[in-house]
């Protein structure tokens, strides 16, 4: 429940005269024993000479106040000397205190523009390094399935024709037997890697594991994306989006129309209309935006980040004067392990004793077109 006092003050009541006036006697005193305190640890640590801000106010016409103030005067006491806030006393014994409390030494006639009179007391701090312009990460933005962690070769069971229902014209008729039929999408690990070597001495004066691991995992993510658009399937690498087998196309001359007719491919392979997504180039972006889907309709291809009534994108990995139209989440793209991960070598053989170390990502991966006719390609714009 609490005191009394406690209990007013919760209910937001007035205090009685006789409360009140014991609370402000006790305000009061603790007020003033934080002052005494105060007081006694100002006196105990004694005001400290800042001599950068001092001139700085000197310098500005300002005469000096504050804890340069209680210094200056203390020691003009001190020394038996005139105080003058204008040309203030300062003493040897409390200049070397304020330097050594700074880290700084004392000015005097001293600039940054010449190396001898100053200027070999300045400073460099390097900032963090600003990393190139990449190609925007759009795949996972339109929906594409990511998954980590796999292990053995992989195989996605999938329906490649369905089963299908029938009519009994009476109760006497016997329906046909129908089922489905299957089909296996594998994937298997395809490799990719980066390397990146760099001295010891770049490790200690740099933030070297920093700048290596940004460096070697964005340019892994660049070439898979890559890799997921136009992977040639062969060499290594996986099939791209534009090279599986079953993906539709559509020409790309004087393509205005042409849109509309591949968002209708693609939803006529039963894609999911609220899914459907257009990928192209800032280019083609650019030349769609000034055209007109129907001449004098005032309504152009490209509008307001939609390509027929639908979210479009750009990346500048997606190959010159092309688009993709389709659901971008019927695309799997899978990790074996950890995914992207960075690793550091110091003791390569060759370059041990050169004190060379070396950096590395290797990434396992694959990715799968679930329903190639889901998606339909234009090359060639014009």
């Amino acid at each position: 429940m609490g005191t009394p006092l406690e209990v007013l003050i919760m209910r937001k009541e007035s205090l009685s005269p006789s409360l009140q006036m014991i609370l402000d006697t006790r305000t009061q005193s603790i007020e003033q024993e934080l002052f005494d305190f105060q007081r006694d640890q100002k006196k105990l640590k004694g005001p400290k000479l800042n001599a950068d801000m001092l001139m700085n106010d000197l310098a500005r016409g300002q005469n000096c106040g504050g804890e340069n103030l209680e210094a200056l005067q203390e020691a003009a006491r001190r020394d038996r000397q005139l105080f003058s806030p204008i040309r203030p006393y300062i003493s040897f014994v409390d200049l070397y205190a304020a330097a050594c409390a700074a880290h700084d030494i004392y000015r005097r006639d001293l600039t940054k523009a010449v190396g001898s009179a100053g200027g070999f007391l300045v400073g460099t701090q390097l900032q963090d390094s600003l990393d190139v312009l990449r190609p925007e990460r759009v795949l996972e933005r339109a929906g594409m399935q990511i998954e980590y962690g796999l292990v053995g070769d992989q195989l996605l069971p999938k329906v490649s024709a369905k089963s299908t229902q029938q009519w009994l014209p009476n109760e006497a008729s016997q329906g046909t037997e129908s089922i489905n039929s299957l089909v296996q999408i594998a994937l298997t690990p395809k490799n990719t890697i980066g390397t990146f070597d760099y001295s010891r001495l770049f490790a200690k004066q740099t933030n070297a594991p920093v700048f290596a691991s940004r460096e070697l995992l964005n340019t892994a993510w660049t070439s898979i994306t890559q890799g997921v658009l136009t992977g040639l399937g062969t060499s290594g690498q996986m099939t791209g989006i534009v090279n599986t087998a079953g993906v539709q196309t559509q020409s790309g001359t004087t393509l205005n129309i042409g849109v509309t007719v591949m968002q209708q491919k693609s939803a006529e392979a039963n894609a999911s209309d609220a899914r459907i997504t257009f990928l192209s180039t800032p280019a083609v972006r650019q030349l769609l935006r000034i055209r007109e889907i129907v001449t004098g309709s005032g309504r152009f291809v490209w509008d307001r980040d939609q390509v027929a009534d639908r979210p479009a994108y750009v990346s500048t990995d997606v190959p010159t004067a092309t688009m993709i139209c389709g659901d971008f989440s019927l695309v799997y793209l899978g990790f074996w392990g950890a995914g992207l991960f960075l690793e550091i070598n110091p003791y390569e053989q060759t370059n041990f004793r050169a004190g060379i170390i070396q950096a590395r990502v290797l990434v396992s991966c694959d990715c799968a077109v679930l329903a190639p006719s889901a998606f339909v390609v234009a090359s060639s714009i014009t």
